[in-house]
Protein backbone atom coordinates (compact mmCIF):
# COMPACT_ATOMS: atom_id res chain seq x y z
CA UNK A 1 0.00 0.00 0.00
CA UNK A 2 2.75 2.44 0.97
CA UNK A 3 4.58 1.58 -2.23
CA UNK A 4 1.51 2.48 -4.34
CA UNK A 5 1.13 5.81 -2.55
CA UNK A 6 4.80 6.57 -3.14
CA UNK A 7 4.45 5.82 -6.84
CA UNK A 8 1.38 8.07 -7.14
CA UNK A 9 3.17 10.90 -5.36
CA UNK A 10 6.10 10.51 -7.75
CA UNK A 11 3.82 10.46 -10.82
CA UNK A 12 1.91 13.53 -9.65
CA UNK A 13 5.12 15.38 -8.84
CA UNK A 14 6.62 14.66 -12.25
CA UNK A 15 3.35 15.64 -13.95
CA UNK A 16 3.30 18.94 -12.11
CA UNK A 17 6.91 19.64 -13.06
CA UNK A 18 6.17 18.81 -16.70
CA UNK A 19 3.12 21.06 -16.93
CA UNK A 20 4.84 23.91 -15.09
CA UNK A 21 7.71 23.62 -17.57
CA UNK A 22 5.28 23.78 -20.49
CA UNK A 23 3.74 26.93 -19.07
CA UNK A 24 7.15 28.57 -18.81
CA UNK A 25 7.95 27.70 -22.43
CA UNK A 26 4.70 29.40 -23.47
CA UNK A 27 5.53 32.49 -21.37
CA UNK A 28 9.03 32.69 -22.83
CA UNK A 29 7.52 32.65 -26.33
CA UNK A 30 5.01 35.34 -25.33
CA UNK A 31 7.86 37.40 -23.87
CA UNK A 32 9.71 37.27 -27.19
CA UNK A 33 6.55 38.25 -29.08
CA UNK A 34 5.94 41.15 -26.69
CA UNK A 35 9.51 42.39 -27.16
CA UNK A 36 8.88 42.60 -30.90
CA UNK A 37 5.55 44.39 -30.37
CA UNK A 38 7.17 46.86 -27.97
CA UNK A 39 9.86 47.60 -30.53
CA UNK A 40 7.16 48.10 -33.17
CA UNK A 41 5.30 50.46 -30.85
CA UNK A 42 8.45 52.51 -30.28
CA UNK A 43 9.25 52.60 -34.01
CA UNK A 44 5.77 53.97 -34.72
CA UNK A 45 6.30 56.80 -32.27
CA UNK A 46 4.82 55.25 -29.17
CA UNK A 47 7.10 57.16 -26.83
CA UNK A 48 5.67 60.43 -28.15
CA UNK A 49 2.09 59.48 -29.11
CA UNK A 50 1.38 56.97 -26.31
CA UNK A 51 4.01 57.56 -23.62
CA UNK A 52 1.95 56.16 -20.74
CA UNK A 53 1.10 52.92 -22.53
CA UNK A 54 4.66 52.49 -23.81
CA UNK A 55 6.18 53.01 -20.36
CA UNK A 56 3.66 50.69 -18.67
CA UNK A 57 4.17 47.96 -21.28
CA UNK A 58 7.94 48.24 -20.89
CA UNK A 59 7.73 48.10 -17.10
CA UNK A 60 5.40 45.11 -17.06
CA UNK A 61 7.58 43.37 -19.64
CA UNK A 62 10.58 43.72 -17.31
CA UNK A 63 8.48 42.36 -14.45
CA UNK A 64 7.37 39.45 -16.64
CA UNK A 65 11.00 38.66 -17.47
CA UNK A 66 11.82 38.66 -13.77
CA UNK A 67 9.01 36.18 -13.07
CA UNK A 68 10.17 33.96 -15.94
CA UNK A 69 13.72 34.02 -14.56
CA UNK A 70 12.34 32.98 -11.16
CA UNK A 71 10.29 30.17 -12.78
CA UNK A 72 7.00 31.60 -11.52
CA UNK A 73 4.34 30.80 -14.14
CA UNK A 74 1.53 32.50 -12.19
CA UNK A 75 3.47 35.76 -11.89
CA UNK A 76 4.53 35.59 -15.53
CA UNK A 77 0.90 35.06 -16.59
CA UNK A 78 -0.27 38.03 -14.51
CA UNK A 79 2.29 40.39 -16.02
CA UNK A 80 1.73 38.92 -19.49
CA UNK A 81 -1.90 40.08 -19.37
CA UNK A 82 -0.83 43.59 -18.38
CA UNK A 83 1.86 43.80 -21.07
CA UNK A 84 -0.63 42.70 -23.71
CA UNK A 85 -3.22 45.21 -22.49
CA UNK A 86 -0.86 48.21 -22.65
CA UNK A 87 0.75 47.15 -25.93
CA UNK A 88 -2.65 46.89 -27.60
CA UNK A 89 -3.73 50.27 -26.23
CA UNK A 90 -0.48 51.88 -27.35
CA UNK A 91 -0.61 50.36 -30.82
CA UNK A 92 -4.17 51.67 -31.25
CA UNK A 93 -3.02 55.19 -30.39
CA UNK A 94 -0.17 55.21 -32.90
CA UNK A 95 -2.14 53.94 -35.89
Amino acid sequence: MLKKVGIWVLVLGLSFAFFAGCAMVRHKKSYSDYEVLLQTLKERGGEEKAPYETAKAEGYLKAMKSEIDENDPKGAALFSEKVDQYLQQGLKKVQ
